[in-house]
């Protein structure tokens, strides 16, 4: 099986986070004027960086991804395998609020070339995907979450691991058990890396 389109690539930029940004933005605008746009934050050179569908409305309020009780229960988990979320860098796929059902392929076609751009800036040593449509946008895949969780694959000379959103946590606990081992494994690979 191949594990990516990028496979065995270590593709490095020259671009920063906020360049690509301000792009972004700019294009952004133009094609979703009625948007409000939130970026990723934290560490600009992460060793982890953390990726998942589009801003929640209580990302609104402080500009930030990953806020509310998502960002709480996201906060957990980094800190069950000793992270703590200033030490990783969080974004998301699409920039503006949505609820998952409006993400068209066009509006995914947009961002996802941002989204690679972006992560090859920060250039950390593992990709956390957060539910379906970032892994699939990062690995070009047409495979369920629930099909490709529990391993590494390369990206970019970056490992990724996908795993679940912890929005779909908070609707089915019984996930937890799978973060939990993905997490580890995270956890395991960055103690030895």
């Amino acid at each position: 099986m191949q594990n990516s389109l990028f496979e065995e690539q270590n593709l490095s930029s020259s671009e920063t986070v906020d360049e690509i940004n301000q792009e972004l933005l700019e294009k952004g605008k133009a094609l979703f004027p009625d948007k409000f746009f939130i970026f990723g934050t934290g560490k600009k050179d992460a060793r982890v960086v953390i990726v998942g569908e589009s801003p929640g409305l209580p990302d609104a309020d402080s500009e930030k991804p990953f806020m509310g009780p998502v960002g709480q229960l996201l906060e957990k988990i980094l800190a069950a395998i000793g992270l703590k979320r200033e030490e990783c860098y969080l974004t998301n796929v699409v920039k503006f609020i949505s609820q998952g059902d409006e993400l068209t392929p066009d509006i995914l076609k947009f961002f996802t070339p941002f989204l690679h751009r972006e992560i090859l800036a920060v250039h950390p040593v593992v990709v956390i995907s957060l539910g379906n449509t970032p892994t699939k946008a990062l690995l070009s895949t047409k495979k369920a979450i629930s099909q490709i969780r529990g391993e590494f694959f390369d990206y970019n000379g970056m490992k990724l691991i996908p795993t679940f959103n912890p929005a779909y946590i908070l609707r089915d606990p019984s996930k937890k058990r799978e973060v939990w081992e993905d997490m580890k494994m995270v956890r395991d690979f960055l103690n030895r890396n």
